[in-house]
């Protein structure tokens, strides 16, 4: 009974984790987008110790993974980041959409291969294929930018 009860849990969470994924993709558009970043800083607000800089830099393109499924949505970078899309939310209402993301990165250069978690939230208007907003990976925060690339 515990095993059916939780198969029927696991089935019902990757329902809804796909649906949310299908529902970010069509407000924000899908294929590639390019992130940048902006006010890196340490999470208290204290000046970037380089931390910031060395993870985020200016920014970079996310693109799909070829390891990607349906359990276990991936995506990689331009700059050698390694990203698992840990759980997708938002909304959309009048015209306007949010999207709060959660991801597990392993950062280029990390030789210890550490997943960090990120936090992201951001706002944009349907249709324009953009969104501004704001994340934090528990040491660095700052202010992020994401657009879909032309395709």
């Amino acid at each position: 009974m515990k095993t059916l009860l939780l198969t029927t849990l696991s089935v019902l969470a990757l329902a809804i984790t796909s649906t949310a994924a299908l529902a970010v993709a069509q407000r924000l558009g899908p294929g590639d987008k390019t992130i940048t970043f902006s006010n890196l800083s340490m999470t208290d607000g204290s000046p970037d110790d380089g931390t910031c800089q060395k993870r985020y830099g200016e920014g970079f393109t996310t693109k799909n993974h070829p390891d990607s499924t349906n359990d276990a949505l991936k995506r990689g970078t331009d700059k050698g980041h390694d990203i698992l899309v840990i759980s997708i939310g938002g909304s959309v209402s009048e015209g306007i959409f949010s999207i709060e993301n959660e991801y597990e990165i392993i950062f280029p250069g990390d030789e210890s291969k550490t997943p960090i978690d990120v936090e992201l939230a951001a706002t944009g208007l349907v249709g324009t294929m953009e969104a501004s907003g704001v994340f934090s990976d528990g040491t660095c925060r700052g202010t992020l930018h994401i657009k879909v690339e032309d395709q």
